[in-house]
């Protein structure tokens, strides 16, 4: 003899398992900026896990005398589709102006439209994508040799120099990354107004 489930038990147990279904694991890891020593910002990085959709975002703002006071809001936003790279936007506003990178997958190619503070890069990439630089803040890149530089548009070398250190190398310039327990401690990082370190918060 079937069993007689009631309407409203039905409805609870259907609306419980959409909610469960539809939860989204995310983890997140705060970063001071510091310059010289000196803390002069913040930077959130935020992995969300939705179904076979992975998002990452770092979002950071910054504010030092350089010859004036400089101000930079900085945000990325990249997701992969089953460990595919989809698409990346870096935007950043600056008193020395507000700048737009893109990146996105077009049929079996990527269309790239980079720009930043003196820089502009348009392209097509036929080979796929598998690793970006904001992954590095949430993964040790073992095993990992090439990844694209989200804000430039261009891929870019990672070099291994023992038990977690790493490099990478684009346009000639070098950030290098510290891990420890596959966690990102520090990276010193290359940026054109000026150079500056990321420094996991305890």
């Amino acid at each position: 003899m079937p069993i007689k489930v009631p309407a409203l038990t039905f409805l609870f147990i259907t609306v419980f398992f959409l909610l469960t279904s539809s939860l989204k694991a995310q983890e997140v890891i705060d970063f001071d900026i510091k310059l010289a020593g000196f803390t002069i910002g913040q930077m959130k990085a935020t992995k969300t896990l939705a179904q076979d959709t992975t998002t990452y975002r770092l979002d950071s703002k910054v504010s030092f005398w350089l010859f004036g006071t400089i101000k930079v809001d900085y945000h990325t936003e990249v997701k992969y589709h089953e460990g595919v790279f989809i698409n990346s936007k870096v935007s950043s506003k600056t008193n020395r102006g507000n700048f737009i990178s893109k990146i996105w997958l077009e049929g079996n190619e990527y269309k790239i439209d980079a720009n930043g503070y003196k820089y502009e890069h348009e392209d097509i990439i036929k080979d796929p994508i598998h690793h970006s630089a904001v992954r590095l803040f949430f993964e040790e890149p073992k095993g990992i040799k090439v990844m694209m530089a989200e804000n430039l548009g261009k891929f870019s070398e990672i070099r291994s120099h023992g038990e977690g250190i790493y490099t990478t190398h684009i346009e000639g310039d070098e950030n290098k990354y510290y891990f420890q327990n596959g966690k990102m401690l520090t990276v010193s990082m290359h940026n054109p107004i000026k150079n500056y370190e990321v420094k996991r918060r305890e």
